[in-house]
């Protein structure tokens, strides 16, 4: 989080609208916490950080218009990302544009699938004008309460104890994603892949 925070102090809202527009909430997230010590104004966080992700959501859509599945198959990444992303696609295709938001590395592959497919571009317009917005107000609200954390326990432990707290935070979370999420996420998504090519 510390390089995200120094790229938003040193670039303002065009870093939270460019990381935004591609991918992540990690820039955003630092956005919300600078916002939370009164160093960014949070409705500009909030619109900047929504803007960028449905302005990317559009143009990874109409890539998807143009030539989906070539680019998908050419770009290491999103070739990577693909068969989960079409696993949810199929599985909770009412629901899907608003999964992908939270599932990162997705995000991409799922805006030119949307491309590749027969929904309507008004449709997918709108719906993302809802999901951005929702989205922008969820991780503003997490990236502030962080901020409101950190500014406690820097006040407290000064900023050794923060680092050193975050540190502990973040190797515990991946202990546990690993120990109990990673397993059941795979397993879930090989079923979903199983039971579709036994379908076909």
């Amino acid at each position: 989080m510390e390089w995200a925070q120094q790229f938003v102090e040193n670039y303002g809202y065009w870093a939270v609208f460019i990381w935004t527009f591609i991918e992540g909430e990690s820039v955003f997230i630092a956005a919300a916490a600078l916002a939370a010590a009164d160093l960014m104004t949070p409705w500009k966080v909030i619109v900047v950080a929504a803007s960028g992700a449905f302005a990317g959501h559009l143009v990874f859509f109409a890539l998807g218009r143009w030539k989906g599945l070539q680019i998908i198959e050419s770009v290491p990444f999103l070739a990577r990302h693909h068969p989960k992303a079409n696993t949810i696609l199929d599985k909770y295709a009412h629901w899907s544009i608003f999964i992908f938001q939270y599932l990162y590395g997705t995000r991409l592959v799922a805006a030119i699938m949307f491309g590749c497919s027969t929904i309507e571009f008004w449709r997918f317009f709108l719906l993302q004008i809802v999901n951005c917005i929702t989205w922008a107000f969820i991780i503003y609200a997490i990236g502030h309460m962080l901020g409101i954390a950190g500014l406690a326990i820097m006040e407290r432990f000064g900023v050794i104890g923060l680092l050193i707290i975050v540190a502990v935070a973040g190797l515990i979370g991946l202990i546990a994603y690993f120990r109990f999420g990673h397993y059941h996420v795979k397993r879930h998504l090989n079923g979903s892949a199983d039971k579709r090519t036994k379908n076909d």
